[in-house]
């Protein structure tokens, strides 16, 4: 896991499956970031064992606009790219 902001490959999608990286847990932990409620909350939810399909229900306004900022902002990173179509 790395601290530095993350890659978003252009074939990111919501069959990716997210974890946190180093720096989301510093954000889970200790607050350091100040991560907007709606975002820390969004988070909170990755757990490196669901795709961003399964937290898309759980997610709410606009989960893939909420994904894509974690991982542009480093919070989360793909664990596993998302299947070929």
């Amino acid at each position: 896991m790395s601290t530095e902001a993350a890659f978003v490959p252009p074939t990111w999608d919501l069959d990716t499956l997210f974890r946190k990286t180093e720096k989301g847990v510093a954000e889970i932990q200790t607050r350091m970031y100040r991560l907007q409620p709606r975002l820390r909350s969004a988070l909170i939810l990755v757990d490196g064992r669901r795709r961003g399909v399964e937290l898309q229900p759980l997610i709410q306004p606009d989960p893939e606009a909420t994904l894509r900022a974690l991982a542009e902002q480093g919070f989360i990173e793909a664990a596993e790219p998302a299947a070929p179509a």
